[in-house]
């Protein structure tokens, strides 16, 4: 298992975790709303922002823990591309999965959100990455 790195234990864990949380009531939209009663709010569009921003961090992390696990890859864009697709593909999977639950409700904008989240995240490592590069670059210049 030469392939194998401790990043894809976790990336795998992440997406169990992911399933679990789909399948599990406490994370529905109406136990969610419950949770955001505030009296000058309304708590429906609170829980809304909620979901939704739990999906965006998410699979943004997916994609952060598949991209350290294709560290053999290097730095190469290949690395990007494919941890964007992994995360994208299991939002889409997710989403079909929540199809079939009685209390859950698939959305083809859950899986776009899904994707805007990990392509956030993996533009967010390519830029610091960047940054210590050009820092680096700057510091033996001097």
């Amino acid at each position: 298992m030469k392939w194998f790195n401790i990043w894809w234990a976790v990336a795998i864990g992440w997406c169990i975790a992911i399933a679990i949380a789909t399948r599990a009531p406490f994370f529905t939209g109406q136990s969610t709303e419950s949770l955001f009663e505030f009296p000058f709010f309304n708590a429906e569009i609170i829980n809304f922002l909620a979901r939704k921003m739990t999906h965006l961090v998410a699979f943004g992390m997916l994609a952060v823990f598949v991209w350290l696990a294709l560290n053999k890859l290097g730095g190469h864009k290949l690395r990007y591309y494919i941890a964007w697709f992994v995360a994208t593909f299991y939002g889409a999977v997710d989403e079909w999965h929540q199809s079939f639950l009685p209390e859950r409700t698939a959305a083809a904008t859950d899986v776009l959100i899904d994707s805007m989240g990990a392509l956030f995240f993996l533009l967010l490592i390519c830029s610091v990455k960047q940054h210590r590069t050009e820092k680096h670059r700057q510091s033996k210049n001097k």
